[in-house]
Parts: structure tokens; sequence; C-alpha cells
């Protein structure tokens, strides 16, 4: 493999390239990790040894690996920022992925839902931004529609009271 061009090697694998970062679902950042499958393959050019197996088998290993090593770099770095994110606190870290709250509402929201409890949390979320019904939140968590209720007057017990405050 040392006597073809890198540039022809690259020619030769780049649906493999191509197919990974498909395969991951990783196309909206597809430069990013076509850089990365590109890396893994020039490793792969140049660590090769012919007596150890075939080039196309090496250069998969070394494709795939670097891939979803930069993954795994990029989900580092988006869990660094969310942590130094000074909008951010912990509160919506503990929320759960039914808890999502559009991003535009995370700031002023924000304020408000850290002097509740979490599942007077979900219960905001829930009821304002998901339009769902006590009966919905309730099976949505495997509660009772009278545990629901509590987590609403509570809520609306502290929010006045924050309201008051400010």
């Amino acid at each position: 493999m040392k006597n073809t061009p890198f540039e022809e090697v690259v020619a030769m694998f780049e649906p493999l390239i191509k197919s990974q970062i498909k395969r991951y679902h990783l196309t909206n950042h597809f430069d990013q990790y076509y850089q990365a499958g590109l890396l893994g393959l020039w490793k792969a050019y140049e660590a090769y040894n012919p007596e150890k197996g075939q080039f196309s088998s090496f250069a998969f290993i070394h494709v795939r690996g670097r891939i979803l090593q930069e993954l795994r770099n990029e989900l580092k770095r988006q869990e660094i920022e969310v942590m130094h994110d000074p909008h951010e606190s912990l509160t919506f870290q503990h929320l759960s992925h039914q808890d999502h709250i559009p991003y535009l509402e995370d700031e002023t929201l924000n304020l408000y839902l850290m002097h509740l409890t979490e599942n007077q949390q979900r219960w905001v979320v829930h009821r304002v931004f998901h339009m769902q019904s006590e009966a919905e939140i309730a099976k949505t968590f495997g509660v009772t529609l009278y545990a629901v209720k509590s987590w609403r007057k509570a809520a609306i017990k502290k929010l006045r009271t924050v309201l008051d405050a400010n």
C-alpha cells in the first residue's frame, strides 16, 4: 500500500468514511467527522504492515475508531459547555429527556424553577410547555393524579412567594 499515493487511497476508501458517518447518524457535522475519518485512514496508511493482513480491514478499524473517538470528544466538549454555562444551573441537569424545555425560555424560567422540587418542576414543564393534563402527567411518571395535584399546589405556592419577593 505504500507504493500507492495517499490521494488514491482516499479515493478508494472515501465510501468507507461516508458509510461510517451515515451509520452513526453524524451527517449534521459531516465535515468534522469526514476529517476524523481521513485522519484514521492516514494513520492506517502510515502504520500498515502487509504481513499482518489486508489493508481494507486495517483501514476500517482505524477509520471507525477515529470517527468514534471524535464523537466521544464532541460529547465531552458539550458536557463541559453545559457545566460551565453561567445561564444553565444544575436544576435542568436532573430533568429527563421527557422534561425538555425550549431553549429560549431556559434562562428566565430557570430563575423560578430553581426554587422548586424536581416533581414541581416536572409539573410546570409538562403542564405549561407540553400542555399535558394532570392525568397525562400522572400517567407519564407513573404516579397518582392526587400526587400531581399536590405538585401543582406546592409549585404555585412557591412561585407566588418568589414572584412576590421580586
